[in-house]
């Protein structure tokens, strides 16, 4: 019998087990797995199933089965311990992690990570050992067996995951997945005998698939059901605000690099099997720059494991202050606290990596919004609407400009949305008296935001996936910007992220400093005071640049320089999601104008083949045009 809670919960007959096995004493069997023998395990002691109640519930599930991307989620939010531990084909220890996230509560969930070939049959000592522990614990605590329906993509991610830190993307057809897909048909089947039995009441098998879901509510349900089951508080009104703040990563269009389909496609193209009668509507399959799919999804699953969960307000420690020399945080109050940026170290924190034994990344990543401001109206306003999936936004304030252009019919589901200061919104209101296609939000007075207003314009222009979580694409137009044909755009996009060839084909990263500083003189000299800042802030960041070497670097690769009156991105890539957040923390702690520091974080994480450009015939920039 089959009975789905959206988690579909499996209890069936089975003739192969002995029901009286499932009544056995604890001082009567041995609870325990024990460490491979080897050198450096010698003095650990056995890892045992402990008989009292500090377990809230026991996990069975195997590498690449897609249990991780929760698995980190509980651990990054605090939502309760978790000790994982990784048996190898004898049922012998070989790793053991504890993630305690509540030093007041012991209880934890237990996880065993099993290998897919283990020496798995009834006279074997794995099994022996194995079935007797899932037996004992079959009427105490619940127990889950979180699996693929589909071994093919099982195998693929653990093969994919197994290879990308050699960064070795190239096949070898010598490598046969059949022999492997046998064995692990065979230790899943028999896995899934044991759980499916009448009699085990606390026993449930997960299929990964039935996790996903594209509507919002059934994905924050599923968390719930998910988390309840494994025997965490679901019921407190923090728990409901994180799984209402994150349920988006877990939709079906954010999780596309995890999903077996994908799997199932990438398993086809190393086998060289002809792909035309395979769907590839879904826009993920073309977005993968020079670099093979193969490795764009590796490249994401890695970006997940570094962190995408952004940090909340409620994350965030009040009243906190600047440890650099000299201290800035008293010229900008507001800006590090948007972003919880105080130091050097609060910028460098997003690009240190985790310890590889840990699986992934434990904290959340600044990114902005860590403090309550005007700009959450905006994911207020947007953050359950399906309607709009490409966004088209811009933001004015000072009546800096008019309304960019936009040229040709737009694709259906694209929304407009103009974030403005009061001043020029009134300004706008007077000017389309009749109303305009545009969702006009104010944001009220600016100049009690950022230390310069035009900040607010470069921050809202690389966090719209932070306001507009439901949206796939998202289009940034300055006021000057004209936009030819948004629908081919998109048809076209070969990359993640695109944006405008500078018309300078000579300039670079090191020397639009300079041409900067220029512009920034002619724009702030009415203030002496805020261009001093402003300056100063431009010639600390050159100097980090120069002594990081990225400005070296940037120049040995010759990339062409972006020109940001046009910026477009897709949304729910997790390396699209790192590399806007680290650009916003370079803008939000050194320099406000993003064109200085475009390609930095792409450039350290290793995505700048990720970055594409828009072709010549479907754009202009325009020169400013004031509104009052």
């Amino acid at each position: 019998m089959l009975v789905t809670i959206y988690i579909n919960l499996y209890h069936s007959t089975s003739n192969n087990i002995n029901n009286n096995d499932l009544f056995l004493e604890p001082n009567n069997i041995s609870l325990c797995f024990k460490w491979q023998s080897i050198d450096q395990q010698q003095f650990k002691g056995n890892s045992c199933l402990p008989y009292n109640p500090t377990i809230n519930s026991v996990v069975w599930t195997h590498d690449g089965t897609g249990i991780m991307k929760y698995i980190q989620w509980i651990v990054t939010r605090k939502l309760g311990n978790i000790r994982i531990s990784r048996l190898n084909d004898e049922c012998e220890l070989i790793q053991e992690n504890y993630f305690s996230t509540d030093s007041k509560n012991n209880r934890y969930v237990q996880i065993y990570i099993l290998s897919l070939t283990m020496n798995f049959n009834n006279n074997s000592t794995c099994s022996t050992d194995l079935i007797r522990i899932i037996k004992f614990s079959m009427h105490k605590i619940n127990q889950i067996y979180f699996k693929r329906q589909s071994i093919q993509a099982t195998i693929i991610y653990q093969y994919l995951d197994k290879i990308r830190p050699i960064h070795n993307f190239t096949f070898n057809r010598n490598i046969s997945f059949d022999p492997i897909i046998k064995k692990a048909k065979f230790v899943t089947d028999y896995l899934i005998n044991y759980f499916q039995n009448k009699s085990n009441t606390k026993s449930i098998i997960i299929n990964s698939e039935d996790m996903i879901h594209s509507n919002l509510n059934n994905s924050e349900k599923i968390l719930t059901d998910f988390i309840s089951l494994l025997g965490f508080n679901t019921l407190t009104q923090t728990f409901k605000n994180i799984v209402q703040y994150d349920c988006y990563q877990f939709i079906q269009d954010a999780t596309w690099w995890d999903q077996s389909e994908t799997g199932k496609y990438i398993l086809l193209t190393l086998l060289n099997v002809k792909l035309e009668t395979i769907d590839k509507s879904n826009d993920f399959y073309h977005l993968h720059g020079n670099h093979s799919f193969v490795k764009y999804v590796s490249d994401n699953r890695q970006c997940f494991n570094d962190g995408t969960f952004f940090q909340i307000q409620s994350e965030t420690i009040t009243k906190r202050t600047s440890t650099d020399k000299p201290e800035r945080c008293p010229f900008k109050q507001f800006d590090c606290a948007f972003s919880d940026i105080y130091s050097f170290n609060d910028r460098e924190q997003f690009y240190q990596s985790y310890v590889p034994n840990n699986y992934f990344n434990t904290n959340p990543i600044k990114c902005g919004f860590t403090v309550q401001t005007t700009l959450d109206r905006v994911r207020n306003r947007y953050a359950h609407n399906y309607k709009c999936q490409i966004i088209v936004m811009t933001c004015i304030t000072n009546c800096y400009d008019n309304l960019p252009i936009i040229q040709d019919t737009v694709p259906p589901n694209t929304c407009f949305v103009a974030l403005l200061d009061t001043k020029t919104i009134d300004a706008f209101k007077r000017h389309f008296p009749t109303g305009t296609q545009w969702d006009f939000i104010d944001l009220g007075d600016t100049d009690s935001l950022f230390r310069v207003p035009a900040k607010v314009t470069e921050t809202v222009k690389m966090l719209g996936h932070r306001m507009f979580p439901m949206a796939k694409w998202l289009i940034w137009l300055d006021g000057k910007a004209f936009i030819i044909n948004i629908n081919e755009i998109l048809s076209l996009a070969r990359t993640p992220i695109i944006g405008l060839h500078h018309h300078d084909f000579n300039l670079t990263s090191e020397s639009e400093v300079n041409l900067t500083i220029a512009r920034v003189i002619l724009r702030e000299q009415s203030n002496p005071a805020q261009l001093n800042i402003t300056l100063e802030e431009i010639e600390i960041q050159r100097a980090e640049y120069i002594h990081d070497g990225f400005y070296s670097r940037l120049n040995a690769i010759g990339l062409p320089m972006f020109d940001i009156a046009i910026f477009i991105y897709r949304n729910n890539h997790p390396c699209s999601f790192r590399y806007l957040c680290g650009w916003h923390n370079e803008i939000n702690y050194y320099s406000y104008r993003g064109q200085l520091s475009v390609y930095y974080s792409a450039e350290r994480l290793n995505l700048s083949d990720y970055l594409g450009f828009i072709p010549r015939r479907f754009y202009h920039t325009l020169d400013h045009r004031t509104m009052c």
